[in-house]
């Protein structure tokens, strides 16, 4: 490039000084304006001042004036792919390979071009052809990996990425891949040495201190995790995903006021992000800080189609204007975000036993002191060993603490699996290598749950159950366990699972429970002697301002009577927004009680001092409503529209009382009155609980067993015969 001036100005911009290098160039091409190689090189320099739209014109203009030079289509490429032209950018890389098809780094940019554009397949073919011709083209070893974690061959891509770290031991960008490859492949240890080789090298970068902050969240740190993103957020205030983490950490630490105000700054960095959306609204709720709620709730409605996470599919069990079929939207597009790249693996037949016996696992990281145990426990050792293996498949993975209960369930099935690797095709394998039957996930998109896990088809059937009332929009879950009320026939089209109707009630109920002896004192409990106490605890998140209304309403018409609420002390933000709640709605916000977490025994012995529970909408109470009837504590719930909004009353209908289900607000508040206002109707009715305990349907575990059971061999069956699920309902045994 000796031409003229071109020479020097090439000199001036390697030696990095742009403006001197393209006055030069200017010159050249006001004394000749069809030199080709002047208008590249203007083109270069524009790319190097980051105006890839003013580059983009001066390589088109040399591309008209000499249309085969291979290095002007590559730059060409380049300002294409920065001004949002991902089709002109690839069609300048093929027409560049071309010409010179044996430059390793025109394949390289090639793949990078196609891999920005998705097309992942084609960008991998590429970065091979690059290593073809530079084995040692330690870029092209990195983009490579990125390319195969994306596809979901996480293996391949670790080998790949580590290759790249070994020809560029200082590159702070190789390293931060292999940090992020090894996190999602759940090697946490080894991900954080990465991030932190890498800030050794570039201490000033706030995407690896966000990524090191998400590792150290995964390792259960959250204090070292919330120092390495407030690092990140004063490198870079303006990033979003490290005030989001932020968030995440301080929420972990119980510092929820300020785990708020970080992810308030994320929403106002990043408006149309799904997650931070969904998050802001459970996070919110979560706190009972209810402004804004209503602008958010129509948010995470209309962004019911985009790409999210497991986690952000939560919020819509218990948003107030969300349908079963809003539910499927958001299921649906988590499943197509999780499935993107994953390689297809061969599809499972069914493997007939000499013994006959259908071998069904359940897979959960709730084997432990947890609701799910408390309810499935008795089926788990209910179930008939002559037709029945039962296998267990623990995903929780190190860490569980030990308790009678684990003891118990690890002791009820005839095979426990530790199935906590954190390597997804290690786990696939293994869950595959069992041989199963029938595969229930009890966790559906719930924390800790691996639901990526069920995309890769681990047993012939799948059925989803208890763990996430509504659908998961898998299309690999076969079947949804539900019931009349929960999963009626006719709302098929919400859900992407074939509906199973079970006889009773969805739900399963351990009668070897304990049963509350020792009533602790009202005073002992925070709560005054003699007044009628209104009593929920659920969830905080499930607590919604017309909900609270009809509350306090209560309160207001029932002298002296108090709500007896969950809560985590007198510092718990929760608490105090719902005592300013009450205030604002002119009711003492001395007559709201906070119960504080308790042993399972002790906390159904305190159902014992309340006189009604109120359940909430449009997430009703599930495990905690069969907790408060086994105690004895009548339940008083409306029902919803969907699965989460009937859980209550499915329960209500299988314990014998029925005439505790109401279908409006209304008259969801005049019963509540006139329950806490005539005391033989509400006496009548817990004596129908105690006698319940032992004749309701609803606590009835070996029979729920057998319907179970019944519901299992029908599935079967169905697979064995070569037929496609199908809804069908479970005949009751006489």
């Amino acid at each position: 490039m000796a031409q003229d001036g071109l020479g020097p100005a090439a000199q001036l911009l390697a030696q990095g000084q742009p403006a001197r290098a393209e006055a030069l160039v200017r010159q050249q091409l006001e004394r000749r304006p069809d030199d080709a190689l002047g208008w590249q090189l203007l083109g270069l320099i524009r790319l190097t001042q980051g105006d890839a739209a003013q580059a983009r014109a001066a390589l088109e203009r040399s591309l008209a004036l000499e249309g085969h030079s291979a290095r002007t289509l590559s730059l060409l490429g380049v300002a294409c792919a920065q001004t949002g032209a991902p089709v002109q950018s690839i069609d300048c890389f093929d027409r560049a390979v071309a010409l010179a098809p044996d430059q390793a780094t025109l394949w390289h940019d090639r793949g990078k071009a196609l891999f920005e554009a998705g097309r992942l397949d084609e960008a991998l073919a590429s970065f091979e052809r690059t290593l073809s011709l530079a084995r040692g083209h330690a870029h092209a070893w990195l983009n490579r990996g990125n390319v195969l974690r994306d596809l979901g061959r996480i293996d391949a891509a670790l080998a790949s990425l580590r290759t790249a770290a070994r020809l560029a031991p200082r590159d702070p960008v190789v390293l931060h891949a292999l940090g992020e490859t090894l996190q999602r492949a759940r090697h946490h240890p080894a991900a954080l040495d990465a991030y932190d080789q890498a800030l050794a090298l570039a201490p000033g970068s706030d995407g690896l201190w966000a990524s090191r902050g998400a590792v150290l969240l995964d390792l259960k740190r959250a204090a070292d995790a919330a120092e390495a993103f407030e690092r990140a957020t004063r490198l870079n205030a303006a990033s979003a995903r490290a005030w989001m983490g932020h968030s995440r950490a301080l929420g972990e630490l119980g510092r929820h006021a300020q785990a708020l105000a970080s992810l308030e700054q994320a929403a106002r960095l990043d408006p149309g992000d799904t997650s931070v959306a969904s998050a802001l609204v459970y996070l919110k709720q979560q706190l009972a800080h209810w402004p804004g709620l209503p602008a958010l709730w129509a948010q995470v409605l209309a962004q019911g189609d985009e790409d999210r996470s497991a986690n952000a599919c939560w919020p819509l069990l218990s948003h107030p204007g969300a349908s079963g079929a809003d539910q499927l939207r958001g299921g649906r597009a988590y499943a197509r975000t999780a499935r993107a790249g994953l390689a297809p693996l061969p599809a499972l037949a069914a493997r007939p036993r000499a013994d006959g016996r259908l071998r069904v696992g359940y897979l959960s990281a709730d084997f432990r002191d947890h609701p799910m145990a408390h309810l499935m426990a008795g089926v788990f050792e209910r179930h008939d060993r002559a037709a029945f293996e039962v296998v267990g498949i623990d995903v929780h993975g190190p860490g569980v603490p030990d308790s009678p209960m684990r003891a118990r369930l690890l002791k009820a099935f005839d095979r426990f699996v530790d199935a906590g690797d954190p390597s997804l095709p290690r786990v696939v394998s293994q869950v595959r290598a069992l041989e199963l039957d029938i595969l229930v996930d009890l966790m559906g998109v719930t924390r800790h749950a691996r639901p990526e896990l069920l995309l890769h088809r681990l047993a012939p059937v799948q059925v989803g159950y208890l763990g996430y009332p509504a659908t998961t929009g898998i299309d690999e879950v076969d079947y949804i366990l539900g019931d009349r009320w929960v999963t009626p026939a006719a709302e098929q089209d919400s859900f992407s699972e074939r509906i199973v109707t079970l006889p009773d009630s969805f739900q399963a109920n351990d009668d070897r429970r304990a049963v509350p002896a020792a009533t602790p004192a009202r005073g002992a409990l925070g709560l005054p002697e003699g007044a009628f106490v209104f009593c929920c605890f659920n969830n905080t998140y499930k607590i919604l301002p017309d909900t609270f209304d009809v509350w306090m309403r209560l309160l207001r018409a029932v002298p002296g009577s108090v709500l007896w609420l969950v809560g985590d002390g007198d510092g718990d933000a929760a608490t105090g927004h719902f005592r300013a709640e009450a205030r604002a709605r002119g009711v003492d916000p001395g007559r709201l009680v906070f119960a504080g977490r308790k042993p399972y025994a002790q906390y159904l012995a305190q159902y014992r001092q309340a006189d009604l529970f109120l359940d909430t909408l449009p997430f009703n109470a599930g495990t905690t409503a069969s907790d408060a009837l086994w105690a004895g504590l009548p339940v008083l719930t409306q029902a919803g529209r969907t699965f989460a909004g009937r859980m209550a009353a499915s329960l209500l209908d299988a314990a014998g009382l029925p005439e505790l289900i109401t279908h409006s607000a209304e008259d969801y508040e005049a019963l509540a009155l006139r329950l806490a206002t005539e005391p033989a109707r509400l006496r009548a009715l817990r004596g129908r609980l105690e006698a319940a305990r032992s004749t309701a349907r609803l606590f009835d575990t070996a029979r729920f067993t057998r319907h179970l059971e019944s519901a299992f061999q029908t599935m079967a069956r169905a697979h064995r015969e070569g037929r496609p699920p199908a809804a069908f309902a479970v005949a009751p045994i006489d």
